[in-house]
């Protein structure tokens, strides 16, 4: 017989409930969720996430300090 692993995330409050420190983490499938109410969602950049990867939603940042393209 094997035992279910659950983590919960410290601190976090859900986003429908409201409840602090009721959020978990299912380890097999990225599934975070509320043991209070019904919440679910995937674990950003998970493979179910329907945002693919973190990647795909980093900001590009372009240092324009030194950018000479502009005349005077």
């Amino acid at each position: 017989m094997s035992k279910k692993f659950t983590q919960f995330i410290a601190g976090a409050i859900c986003p429908s409930c409201s409840e602090k420190d009721s959020i978990a983490i299912h380890k097999d499938n990225d599934e975070i969720y509320c043991v209070k109410c019904s919440y679910k969602e995937y674990r950003p950049g998970s493979k179910k996430d329907p945002i693919k990867s973190v990647k795909s939603r980093a900001v590009n940042v372009v240092d324009i300090t030194n950018f000479n393209g502009i005349k005077e």
